[in-house]
């Protein structure tokens, strides 16, 4: 699901900021801008993510800004200080030079002297990353089920449209049963000379065909689902992929309905439980 979080804390004269945003996605993927010094301990950021969030696309900022310039020091290069005097020893010994290699010589050499800004180290740095880490993730999160709240209710709503759509299909179905049996009945006495018809074997094929179109079993094995769905979202936590599963026996049970019955009226209800099926399923993917 979609969000925002963001958490800032000042400490030891450091203020860290964290912003996350979540993009709807089927798996987790983590995308993190962090200081270049924090580069190494990405890993360890990640993880604290995905131990709250298990789904969605999340981009994290982490800005860390210190108070007041952050402390210098300027110390000799001494390699490179080494190499020049060996260098300009040798120049004044193979032109026979003046002078001595003296501070002002060296001083004006460039690279000869390095600034060096002292850093966190990244341990002591990643605590305070994740404090404020921590609190985005805690307003990401109730953001998120807010959006979960109204996401249940419409499913909620949803699946019983398609309870509804069901009661016409157990309602519907012994009238074609009676349907059939007259129109059998009506073909036999059509079929005979004095309008006698052998009515065991009307009773028969009238069996036969009810077995074979009856969804009775669909019906209650698509309501047993219902119900686990509507559990499952009342649970709260990442059910996403429960819900998925319950929802590929529910569209696998509406299809056999539909094709069992042999009936437009039936075929019609199991169409519009396949939409709204379909209108879920588009819903669930955004769902941890």
């Amino acid at each position: 699901m979609t969000g925002y979080g963001r958490g800032e804390i000042e400490e030891n004269s450091v203020r860290v900021t964290a912003e996350l945003r979540s993009l709807n996605n089927r798996f987790l993927e983590f995308v993190p801008k962090v200081p270049k010094f924090l580069a190494p301990l990405e890993d360890e950021i990640k993880k604290l993510v995905a131990s709250r969030i298990s789904r969605g696309r999340l981009l994290l900022t982490l800005g860390w800004e210190e108070a007041g310039a952050p402390a210098e020091n300027v110390a000799l290069d001494k390699p490179v200080a080494d190499a020049y005097y060996k260098l300009l020893t040798e120049i004044k010994k193979a032109y026979n030079l003046a002078g001595e290699i003296d501070v002002a010589t060296f001083a004006a050499l460039p690279d000869l002297l390095k600034r060096e800004i002292k850093e966190w180290e990244p341990s002591q740095a990643l605590v305070l990353a994740k404090e404020a880490l921590t609190i985005a993730l805690d307003d990401l999160i109730e953001m998120k089920e807010r959006e979960g709240e109204a996401i249940a209710r419409d499913l909620e709503a949803r699946v019983n449209l398609t309870l509804s759509n069901v009661d016409e299909i157990e309602e519907r179905s012994p009238q074609r049963v009676e349907e059939v049996r007259q129109r059998l009945g009506a073909r036999l006495r059509e079929l005979t000379d004095q309008g006698e018809y052998n009515e065991a074997l009307l009773a028969q094929e009238v069996v036969i065909f009810a077995e074979r179109s009856d969804c009775t079993e669909e019906c209650v094995r698509y309501r047993v689902h219902c119900k686990n769905f509507v559990d499952y979202l009342r649970e709260g936590g990442a059910v996403g992929r429960k819900l998925n599963f319950l929802l590929q026996e529910m569209s696998r049970e509406a299809n056999t309905m539909g094709s069992k019955a042999q009936d437009a009226q039936i075929s019609q209800e199991a169409v519009l439980i396949k939409d709204q099926l379909e209108k879920i399923r588009e819903q669930i993917q955004n769902v941890e």
